[in-house]
């Protein structure tokens, strides 16, 4: 866990800076409990759009600036002047970058990293964003929180279940396949249900006789006769059979599960979303919450970058 101690000592050009920055919440490292054990590829170089940059030749003049401005030519000397390995001082100059810019950091870093920014917002925040995505990924997100697939299901209510019956792309013969480990009550029930009229004592043969004659549409009627559990249960051998029909819940039923999580389960679902989704989340971020999550990324590349593209920067905070 990343905590940031304010008593850290900072290379003394940054205290000019650091107070014009500084969190009212800078304990807000606590909330980052995963930190970088990447490495950057040594001898590459990265620019602050994420690209990477080949050494240039001819480096005399940039290298002749930097010695009057006591700039290392360097970046084990840079880490070493600027002591870039402590959190605190990454924060301090990483705080100096515009939003936008430091936008494209995160692209640097990888996915688990971008998750522990996540953690900086509140639930509701989260459940904010996780509101607006499709079905599909609402599914890989429940998918991946719960412990198996059924229990979204122990989860809908039955105007939930009756809603997903009324869908038209539900099968014929796979429910009539499932309808064959039924009981003879359990079958009466449903072509009663579907009919309208008592079936007597019609055997199992014949009461699947009297549902094969019905539509679909007639057929998942007389599934809405059942009791909760056992119409649960039929759902979820449709649901084996095609996975597919899960995308006949409604969005509003799929995100109404996410709110039962608690917020580190709801991060760890979020885990199933791609980075670019990631990332555009986190741009909601403050700007100071925001470089405290570019704090996660490797150091040797920050100062890599810092060299490569923000001379100006470097030539104040070291003045």
């Amino acid at each position: 866990m990343i905590t940031l101690d304010t008593n850290l000592t900072l290379y003394p050009g940054l205290y000019y800076y650091l107070p014009m920055v500084k969190s009212k919440n800078s304990n807000a490292y606590s909330a980052i409990d995963q930190y970088s054990d990447a490495q950057a590829a040594k001898g590459t170089k990265i620019g602050q759009h994420g690209q990477i940059i080949q050494a240039a030749d001819n480096t005399q003049n940039a290298n002749a600036a930097n010695q009057v401005n006591n700039i290392p030519n360097d970046t084990a000397s840079l880490i070493e002047m600027l002591k870039l390995e402590l959190p605190a001082n990454k924060a301090a100059i990483l705080k100096l970058i515009p939003h936008s810019e430091l936008l494209q950091f995160l692209s640097l870093l990888n996915k688990d990293q971008l998750l522990s920014g996540l953690k900086l917002f509140t639930k509701d925040k989260l459940l904010q964003f996780v509101s607006n995505l499709p079905k599909q990924e609402l599914l890989k997100m429940l998918s991946k929180m719960y412990i198996s697939p059924d229990q979204i299901l122990e989860n809908f209510s039955i105007k939930e279940l009756n809603h997903f019956l009324s869908s038209k792309k539900i099968d014929k013969s796979n429910m009539i396949k499932i309808f064959q480990s039924l009981s003879r009550v359990e079958l009466a029930q449903i072509a009663e249900a579907a009919t309208g009229v008592t079936q007597g004592n019609k055997t199992e043969a014949q009461l699947l006789k009297v549902i094969g004659d019905l539509s679909a549409t007639q057929i998942t009627d007389g599934i809405k006769g059942l009791e909760y559990k056992k119409m649960r249960g039929i759902v979820s051998e449709m649901l084996k059979q095609d996975a597919t029909l899960y995308t006949e819940f409604t969005q509003e039923s799929l995100f109404k599960q996410t709110e039962n999580f608690a917020k580190t389960s709801l991060v760890e679902g979020m885990g199933t979303l791609d980075t670019n989704q990631l990332i555009q989340f986190l741009d909601k971020l403050p700007d100071n919450f925001l470089a405290l999550v570019v704090t996660q990324m490797d150091t040797d590349t920050l100062a890599q970058i810092l060299l490569n593209d923000y001379q100006n920067l470097l030539s104040q905070v070291v003045a």
